[in-house]
Formats: C-alpha cells, sequence, structure tokens
C-alpha cells in the first residue's frame, strides 16, 4: 500500500504548476519580436562587471543588499578555516576553500557553471564550488510569492557538472552550524577563536531571523546533550544531509517506520529541491515490497527543478533508474527526458492562458536549464539565451546575472 505521506505530496504535486527553486511556472511565451531593445551582449556584460567589482569596495552589507547573502566575508572565512559541512568535495578545512571575490566571480573560469549560481569559494583539492543559488521570483502574479529579498541558499557544485547539492537554506544557518561543529570536535582554544570568527558583528540587530542574531554560547552542543548532528536540527535549522544521517541511523537500527518519517520529514523542508526525493526514491529502494513507491518518488524529481536532483551525472542515471525511466542506448538519461517533455506539455494544457509574462518568461528559461542538465549541453550555450528571455519579460536584473560571466 502506498504511503499515506507520499500519497498526499503527489496530489499536492498534480494539482500546482512545476516550480523552479520558489518560482511558479507558466506556458505561453511573449513574442521576442516585441521586448524592448536592450545592449549589446558585450556591454551588458561590461555593466554587470563593472556592478560587481565597484561592489568589492562596498560595505559588506552593500555587497549583501546585492547578492542576498548574509555576512559574506565571515562566511567565507569560516570556510576556509573549516570547510562547507554536508558538502561532498568542499568539507575540507585549512585553507582548502579559497574564498572568490565578486569581481572574480565574473571571470569566464565559471561560464559553464549552473546560470542561476554566484560562485564564493573554491577547493583547490577537488575543484567544487560553494554557491550561492539566486532564485527568480515572478513579482507580477498574482498570488503570495516569497520575497524578492530572501536569503540565497548555499549550495555545492561545479564547472561541468549537471546540479547542485543543498547545503543550507541560508548562509547564516550554515555558519552557525559550523560554529557548533568547532564547539563540539576541537580544542577549547581553537574552538573559540572560530566561534569568536562566526560570532563577530551578532546581537546588532541586522538579522531579519532573530534566533540568529545571538552569539553563539560555547558548550550549547554538551549543554543540550543530544550530540552534535540532533543540536543543529533543533537548535539551529533543517539541513539534508543531517536528515539522511537520521534517517539512515534509524535504518540500521531496524526501525523502519522512522526512517521513512526522517525521510519524509526532508522533503517538505526544501522547497524546490529534488534530491530529498532522490534519496527518499533509495531509501525505498532498500526496503522490501516498496518498488511502486520507489518509482513514484524517483519520479516526483520530475516537477522539481531537474538540476535541484543531485549533483554528478551519475545522481542522475540513479534516478533514472529507480524512476524506470533508463534507456538502454547511449544516452540512459534519454528516457527521463521524454518522460519530462510529456509532464511539461501536460502541464501547459492544463495551465494556459493563466500566466503573467514573468511567470511566462521563468518557465521557458526553465526548460532550457532543465534541457541542458540532461542532455549535457554545457550551461555556458544557453546564457545568452535564458537572459534573452528573462529581459523580454522586464526581468533586467535576472538578466544581467545571467550574463555576468
Amino acid at each position: 500500500m502506498l504511503n499515506l505521506y507520499f500519497v498526499a505530496i503527489m496530489l499536492l504535486a498534480s494539482s500546482i504548476p512545476r516550480i523552479y527553486a520558489a518560482s511558479a511556472s507558466s506556458s505561453c511565451f511573449a513574442s521576442i519580436s516585441r521586448r524592448a531593445v536592450v545592449p549589446s551582449l558585450s556591454n551588458q556584460k561590461s555593466l554587470l562587471s563593472r556592478k560587481l567589482s565597484a561592489s568589492s569596495s562596498s560595505s559588506e552589507e552593500d555587497i549583501q543588499q546585492k547578492i542576498n547573502v548574509s555576512r559574506l566575508s565571515t562566511l567565507q572565512t569560516l570556510l576556509s578555516e573549516r570547510g562547507a559541512p554536508g558538502s561532498i568535495g568542499c568539507n575540507q578545512g585549512s585553507g582548502d576553500l579559497v574564498p572568490i571575490d565578486s569581481s572574480s566571480s565574473t571571470s569566464s573560469e565559471y561560464k559553464n557553471l549552473h546560470p542561476h549560481l554566484l560562485p564564493l569559494a573554491k577547493s583547490k583539492s577537488s575543484g567544487n564550488i560553494i554557491c550561492a543559488l539566486r532564485r527568480a521570483y515572478a513579482d507580477d502574479a498574482d498570488y503570495d510569492s516569497p520575497s524578492l529579498v530572501a536569503p540565497w541558499p548555499i549550495v555545492e557544485s561545479a564547472v561541468g557538472l549537471p546540479g547542485m547539492r543543498l547545503l543550507g537554506l541560508n548562509s547564516e544557518h550554515l555558519m552557525r552550524r559550523i560554529a557548533a561543529d568547532a564547539d563540539a570536535n576541537l580544542e577549547e582554544v581553537e574552538a573559540q577563536r572560530v566561534v569568536g570568527l562566526y560570532n563577530d558583528g551578532l546581537g546588532s540587530g541586522k538579522l531579519e531571523e532573530k534566533s540568529m542574531d545571538t552569539p553563539y554560547e560555547m558548550g550549547s552542543v554538551e549543554k543540550l546533550g543530544y550530540g552534535l548532528d540532533k543540536f543543529v536540527l533543533l537548535r539551529v535549522g533543517p539541513f539534508p544531509d543531517l536528515y539522511e544521517t537520521m534517517s539512515n541511523q534509524h535504518l540500521s537500527r531496524g526501525d523502519e517506520e522512522s526512517s521513512l518519517i526522517a525521510a519524509e520529514s526532508s522533503n517538505g523542508k526544501f522547497g524546490g529541491f529534488g534530491s530529498t526525493f532522490a534519496f527518499y526514491a533509495k531509501l525505498l529502494a532498500s526496503l522490501p515490497n516498496r518498488q511502486e513507491e520507489c518509482r513514484d518518488a524517483a519520479r516526483m524529481c520530475l516537477r522539481l527543478p531537474l538540476p535541484s536532483m543531485g549533483l554528478t551525472r551519475k545522481d542522475f542515471v540513479d534516478v533514472a533508474k529507480m524512476a524506470e525511466l533508463e534507456s538502454d542506448g547511449d544516452d540512459p538519461l534519454s528516457g527521463m527526458m521524454d518522460m519530462y517533455e510529456k509532464i511539461r506539455e501536460h502541464e501547459k494544457d492544463e495551465n494556459s492562458g493563466d500566466k503573467t509574462p514573468k511567470q511566462t518568461a521563468m518557465e521557458d528559461a526553465n526548460y532550457l536549464l532543465d534541457a541542458a542538465c540532461l542532455t549535457g549541453q554545457e550551461y555556458g550555450e544557453i546564457r545568452g539565451k535564458i537572459a534573452e528571455i528573462y529581459r523580454s519579460a522586464g526581468m533586467n536584473d535576472d538578466a544581467d546575472f545571467v550574463e555576468r560571466c
């Protein structure tokens, strides 16, 4: 029998348009011939590069207003010191993660990085990159949408990889987790130094999330008494890798029900990311008599931004196998692409005629991004097309960001 939670999720997903991160989807694309005349591509890139370069000499508060990453320099320092918890190739400290300044982020080196990602720090050992995800929003839609100034999630990716791995919903959550990790695992003097870096500037009332605007107190993990992982989930915020750890721990003890509950909880806490459903499908695949649920959980990934499904091509192929969409030919993802196209056409028919220009633009841009990650097309090849789509709907900031390198 299908899990009732999963049935509810599937019913909900089938009743709403496909989303990309926190943005709404759309259908009919406005004619490009009617778009406003815009500067040449080279002039647009030069303008954005000058804007970002100028920000390097501005205050950190000014920079945050441009990129919505709280306390960016502190984040980069902590990443260099301790690495990024939850990452695959960026978890080493001791200077392995090298900060990327705002002017360098426009370099052609990052042309084939996912166009919505802003590189923040790069690992010398793996080449993987810690990035901030800039989400697009339709502020012309008649519904409650997340704020245009919402904090950007922090993810791991790399140039040439199809996807991304969610690390934290925002920089403040990730930094406080790093502080808690130092408190739990380092010698007192070194822990105090790292926590001191994190605490600098807190308590001034500048952060909207008040629970994050209080200095971290040494000994907090030990005082709570549940260990580091549970402290982070209870006192800091949700992290997908910790929910996976919790689910696997329950399963290792033979507690199938608690393992599924942990995985299902994760599905509900990270809207717009398919990787939690990919993990849920893997969990179901490891259990007896759960094949149908595993298939449906894997196919849920097709209703979410496809680059959020996983980090590497292998992650995508694994989902295709579990979704029973793997192809026998040279391209194991062609079957998944076919199913994606069918879902997209079905949703277009259901939701045609009720889209705003910005919703329409986002759907067409999202299609290019989704198709690229499945077909292996380089992201650099579609940056210009995506920017053109955004600009035709008046989304000039989004267009400039995509074209920055």
